[in-house]
């Protein structure tokens, strides 16, 4: 019995010596932290500093520590503690945050932009980490800087939207990538079933204004099937009530022997805070001998420098019945507007071929895609497609264009 009592008595001594510590620990960190408050940042170094060579492993502590230091511009120091704290959690993302501000003040940039960049992939979530990223590429004020700001701000507008983001970017450079955007391209795919191999040519005008209207004019000349096309277009994207935006757009061939003679286009998208948006949308095609509708919906993440999308169509045809069809699509994005994409698409899908039967048939496609910036201002567009139209035919093919942004 006597034994027993002992034990409990030294368990009720550990217990409160632990409530004691826990309330010493507490009453340093709250001493140290209105010292902060009154910014008497000297007398925090040395409350933090004591107390720290007494239990080295607060982390807590060392982290306001080390931002006690770099606050009273110890910045090596403070450097010191921060790894410190990395060591063990290399993923830290608000070490990560904080370190950055650190080598931004000394003048060390290029190894702040380093740690941001991390704490993004690792918490895209953190709209701080963004904010600062954007906001220390437009300190740097050279063109690669501003693109590489201009693309986190396109990827952040769709990740958070209505906080902004627009006006991180210089005055005479407000929208996410340019104002103005003119593209040339040039597409052939080969044909397989001796058909004639596809050949079309593109080129097309973009718009952004800095409050995310966009808008877009094209002409195209296209021949298919040994018959040969051109077709004008044209659209308008309208932001509306915050994370809504709706989108019109419409061609016209004034040939139309295998193309739309007309088609008009409506879309609804709707932004949420946490990367996701959703689309819908319907399409009304008018053709020499037939007409289709199409129905879609697609959704799509962005996350870090990634995008991924899911599209399911519904296609219907005059004369010729009803299709759906799956694709998905992954982006990667780099700095000065450069990205990468693969996208990969099955299910049924009508070739238009200028009859009033067009086939509807089993298809597979596959693509890769991007835009790479090779001066500034100056992007290189490509693609590589692959296409399985059932038993008919497979097309295989490139792209390739120029795009100038002004």
């Amino acid at each position: 019995m006597r034994f027993r009592q002992r034990v409990m008595f030294l368990l009720v001594l550990c217990s409160a010596a632990v409530a004691i510590d826990a309330k010493a620990v507490a009453g340093v960190l709250d001493d140290a932290n209105s010292a902060v408050d009154q910014k008497d940042f000297e007398l925090a170094g040395s409350i933090l500093a004591s107390h720290l060579k007494q239990d080295s492993d607060d982390v807590e502590a060392r982290f306001l520590y080390a931002r006690v230091l770099s606050w009273q511009s110890h910045y090596s120091e403070a450097i010191d503690q921060f790894n410190m704290l990395l060591l063990d959690a290399p993923n830290n993302a608000d070490y990560l945050l904080a370190r950055a501000n650190t080598y931004e003040w000394m003048g060390q940039r290029k190894q702040a932009l380093i740690d941001l960049k991390k704490a993004r992939e690792v918490s895209p979530e953190y709209e701080e980490i963004w904010r600062t990223e954007i906001k220390f590429l437009v300190r740097a004020g050279d063109a690669d800087s501003i693109k590489q700001a201009n693309t986190l701000v396109e990827l952040a507008e769709a990740r958070f939207p209505q906080q902004g983001w627009v006006e991180l970017l210089p005055r005479h450079d407000k929208n996410p990538v340019n104002a103005y955007s003119a593209e040339a391209s040039y597409r052939y795919d080969h044909l397989t079933n001796n058909r004639s191999s596809w050949k079309a040519a593109n080129i097309r005008l973009d718009m952004q204004t800095t409050d995310n209207h966009f808008a877009h004019v094209s002409y195209d000349s296209t021949e298919r099937f040994d018959l040969s096309d051109q077709q004008l277009g044209a659209g308008y994207a309208l932001p509306f009530a915050g994370s809504w935006m709706i989108y019109a757009a419409g061609t016209y061939s004034p040939t139309h022997r295998v193309l739309a003679n007309r088609s008009v286009e409506l879309r609804l998208t709707r932004s949420f805070n946490n990367g996701f948006n959703i689309h819908g949308g319907l399409i009304h095609a008018k053709y020499t001998a037939t007409t289709s509708q199409q129905a879609l919906i697609t959704g799509e993440y962005y996350w870090s420098d990634y995008r991924f999308s899911y599209t399911y169509r519904l296609v219907d045809v005059l004369n010729a019945g009803t299709g759906s069809n799956n694709s998905i699509q992954v982006n990667k994005y780099f700095t000065s507007g450069n990205y990468i994409g693969v996208a990969l698409g099955a299910g049924e899908d009508v070739e238009f071929d200028g009859t009033a039967t067009p086939p509807i048939s089993d298809v597979v496609s596959f693509s890769v895609f991007g835009r790479y910036m090779y001066r500034p201002g100056w992007s290189l567009v490509y693609s590589y497609n692959y296409h399985e139209q059932g038993d008919l035919y497979n097309r295989n093919g490139f792209i390739l264009g120029i795009r100038i942004d002004f």
